[in-house]
């Protein structure tokens, strides 16, 4: 995600490669996909919305400070988003750092996610936090490839959605 984010990257290129990357061509090279972006996207009936955006945590690219300005990123969402697909964890939900003894999980997306009870909120970022939770409406599921040792060991999380009529 480093080199989507253009802002980001043209100030940090050099801690993650030797020679700058078009940000143009590394968007151009997604195919057969749909990258979403503060965006939606319907497939099989189900509504989609995703965004990059995660609170200030280690220095990477679409961080944000909390508070208003993560507020008014969350709040772009769509009422009606079935399921959510976030970088980083609501609050409480696969977010804790047992390393920090912190939550890296943010506030403002779980009051989101409250109000808009999508199906799914599907994550990563916390690897430490692997796993299924649910609150009895919303099942998050963060679906970090790494261990905390960035190992890409985790299993795949897979789950079915009812065909739609």
């Amino acid at each position: 995600e480093i080199t989507f984010h253009k802002a980001y990257y043209e100030k940090n290129w050099k801690r993650f490669h030797s020679a700058m990357e078009s940000v143009t061509h590394c968007r151009d090279a997604l195919t057969s996909c749909s990258y979403l972006e503060d965006s939606t996207c319907i497939i099989e009936g189900y509504k989609f919305y995703g965004s990059p955006w995660t609170p200030s945590f280690c220095d990477w690219a679409y961080n944000v400070e909390r508070g208003d300005n993560s507020k008014k990123i969350w709040w772009k969402r769509k009422e009606d988003t079935e399921i959510l697909i976030t970088h980083g964890p609501p609050l409480g939900y696969g977010d804790q750092v047992p390393s920090e003894s912190t939550r890296a999980g943010c506030l403002d997306l779980l009051n989101v996610g409250e109000n808009v009870k999508p199906l799914y909120h599907i994550y990563g970022h916390v690897h430490e936090g692997y796993g299924v939770y649910s609150n009895g409406t919303t099942t998050f599921v963060n679906a970090s490839t790494c261990t905390k040792d960035y190992k890409p060991t985790n299993e795949p999380i897979v789950f079915d959605l009812p065909r739609k009529k």
